[in-house]
């Protein structure tokens, strides 16, 4: 199972692609139960030899090394089980939907997504059941991190620049005065809103991975379905790039990693870094000037 270099250019142009995994389907029905495991017991999924498998499987590594153009790579956020269970319809339309919840999660440039090594995180997403469109396939707007990033690129300050990559997690202008990083946002950059702009679903079969920047705009989705979308989320970054988290975010994974590396068996060790310079904190505060809103 390979990792193609039409998929990658997929990547490049539309800031996603679904791609097939290796995992056999007594694989998959192994990492699928530890996930319910999990969900039930609220557990740490490091405690959970079946689900530590998943990650510590060389497949992630090597689509991270190709995402990355990097020689090395490492792990930027681990193992996390994620959940879009069964809910009843908040919304009145796909246009509110997407309205309320469309958002960047990465803060780069254009620089950092074509450097080499690139100077991003490949995100991960690996689905342990089907993900139709109505069981809270997560929407995205295919092409939208490239404008994004030109603009960073545009009006960040070279200090600021030396903050990214980030987590920073911004909204189109129509973001919440309660939101951690308002006044800041994502202008509007084309004749059509972001938010009144139709978003893709992120369909997949079971073992598929959707390899996402989430420099671009995205959203979850409601699950109109009966039964949950299972997934993992994981996230991996190249070796000898700096990158940014908020403080929380930080000192969780600061915890959360020697401990999932204690649990990896020693030829994977390496995944886990055994250090932290390379992390940064980066929080909501200061605000910078460049991302307000208007006057």
């Amino acid at each position: 199972m390979q990792f193609t270099d039409e998929q990658l250019a997929q990547y490049e142009a539309d800031g996603a692609v679904t791609i097939d995994s290796p995992f056999t389907e007594q694989e998959l029905d192994r990492a699928e139960a530890a996930w319910d495991r999990l969900q039930q017991s609220g557990d740490a999924p490091y405690n959970d030899p079946d689900y530590v498998d998943v990650i510590q499987h060389p497949f992630f590594e090597e689509v991270a090394r190709k995402v990355l153009r990097a020689e090395a790579v490492h792990l930027w956020w681990g193992l996390a089980p994620h959940a879009r269970p069964p809910s009843d319809a908040p919304y009145g339309s796909v246009r509110d939907q997407w309205g309320a919840g469309c958002h960047t999660d990465i803060q780069a440039t254009m620089e950092d997504f074509t450097a080499s090594p690139r100077r991003m995180r490949a995100e991960l997403w690996f689905w342990l059941n089907d993900v139709p469109v109505n069981r809270g396939a997560m929407r995205i707007l295919p092409g939208s991190h490239r404008p994004i990033m030109e603009h960073w690129s545009r009006v960040l300050t070279p200090e600021q620049k030396k903050m990214l990559p980030r987590v920073h997690g911004l909204r189109p202008s129509n973001v919440s005065e309660k939101a951690p990083a308002y006044p800041e946002h994502v202008p509007d950059l084309q004749d059509t809103p972001w938010i009144e702009q139709e978003p893709t679903a992120a369909v997949a079969r079971r073992g598929q991975i959707l390899i996402l920047c989430s420099a671009g705009m995205h959203s979850a989705w409601q699950n109109e379905d009966n039964v949950p979308r299972k997934g993992m989320g994981t996230a991996w970054v190249a070796e000898g790039v700096a990158c940014g988290l908020p403080k929380n975010q930080r000192e969780g994974l600061m915890d959360f990693f020697p401990r999932l590396g204690s649990k990896l068996r020693p030829e994977r060790a390496h995944i886990v870094p055994s250090d932290f310079d390379w992390l940064f904190e980066s929080d909501y505060e200061p605000k910078w000037p460049e991302t307000f809103l208007p006057e």
